[in-house]
């Protein structure tokens, strides 16, 4: 399992091989309520870390605070993926597809 993780070039699917692999090593809460609230919390710890490296006073505080946003944004990550793996959904393709479509989408309305 963890060959995958020492990949140069790891993508969305690998993501997804290394989580269905995980899920069952670990067992894993699979259920998709669960996890989209597992989710939530993440999403709170991240806000927080970027709270703090808002208020950080010197390098060394800020190469710390900033460490911790990755490693909160990689959470987030990990239940994105998982809930893609939950749900049957290629989030590689599903992605692409998503964003070929933003590609034509009106953000905001032109100014005249």
């Amino acid at each position: 399992m963890t060959d995958i993780l020492s990949k140069d070039n790891l993508g969305l699917k690998d993501l997804q091989v290394f989580h269905r692999e995980l899920d069952a090593e670990k067992h894993f809460d699979q259920d998709i309520f669960r996890n989209v609230a597992y989710l939530s919390g993440e999403i709170g710890e991240f806000v927080s870390a970027v709270r703090k490296l808002r208020k950080v006073g010197n390098e060394t505080e800020e190469a710390d605070a900033r460490n911790h946003v990755g490693e909160e944004l990689a959470d987030c990550l990990a239940y994105v993926v998982k809930l893609a793996n939950y749900a049957e959904i290629d989030l590689h393709d599903a992605y692409i597809n998503k964003m070929k479509l933003n590609l034509n989408r009106e953000w905001h309305p032109k100014i005249r």
